[in-house]
């Protein structure tokens, strides 16, 4: 339902691009943001067209920029279909347009990261806080690449300077508990998912990996309890019943 909602949200400003263009049909900027919305649902074909047709409208005064978003647009596009290396080529070619862009360096280390090339795209996740663009999925990014670089204790400095920041940051909790799973401190993990669960309720994988956490403690209820509510969040997830079935010894 919460996935719904963002749908329909989507849906919606989509409503509102289309009165826009019915005033202005001509405006390139409407079709980038268009394009970008309809990526974000899912309908790729459509929305790569419609950042392709942003650049034939754009007026010279804003070609560059157009241009910048429409190779972002298809770059975040190429990445969701793990088009991988097609995603790499569009986002080089928004750097060379704009090497100034704190956005797209996040968007190539989190490429990067979805590549397992996670100890190179450390620097670009630092590049875009370095140019200002602070937002908490940059450090919640660069702390996910420093775990999967066998970095804990660097990760959860990163998650500190998130968290002082954005204390309400699920994720970032989320994450937090992920670097003290891997360095077998389980209490200070399940604090750390309690704070995940308080800041998103609906939170699958803290309520997963907190029943995790529970087994590796020999808390077999309470590992019970939390890996039932996060398949009541996610029905038939297969993690979570293969969790389930080494709790009830059938694995």
């Amino acid at each position: 339902m919460k996935y719904k909602g963002n749908e329909d949200s989507l849906w919606g400003f989509l409503d509102v691009i289309d009165e826009f263009l019915k005033v202005d049909p001509t405006d390139a900027a409407a079709y980038v943001e268009k394009g970008m919305m309809m990526n974000k649902l899912g309908r790729y074909d459509r929305g790569i067209a419609l950042l392709d047709k942003a650049v034939t409208l754009a007026r010279d005064d804003e070609k560059d920029l157009i241009l910048e978003m429409s190779y972002v647009g298809k770059g975040m596009a190429m990445t969701k279909m793990r088009a991988y290396k097609k995603a790499a080529s569009f986002y080089k070619k928004a750097l060379k347009i704009n090497p100034a862009r704190g956005l797209t360096y996040y968007l190539v280390g989190n490429l990067l990261d979805n590549m397992v090339r996670s100890v190179e795209s450390i620097k670009y996740f630092d590049k875009a806080i370095q140019l200002h663009y602070r937002i908490p999925d940059v450090y919640y990014g660069k702390a996910h690449a420093l775990n999967n670089s066998k970095m804990p204790h660097k990760a959860i400095s990163c998650l500190n300077e998130l968290l002082e920041m954005y204390p309400d940051f699920a994720n970032g909790h989320y994450e937090m508990a992920t670097s003290y799973m891997s360095m077998q401190r389980y209490e200070r993990a399940l604090k750390s998912y309690e704070l995940a669960i308080k800041a998103d309720p609906y939170h699958k994988k803290a309520h997963e990996f907190m029943g995790i956490a529970y087994m590796a403690l020999d808390k077999d209820r309470l590992a019970r309890r939390y890996l039932n509510m996060a398949l009541e969040l996610a029905p038939g997830d297969p993690d979570v019943l293969e969790m389930l079935a080494v709790l009830d010894g059938k694995i």
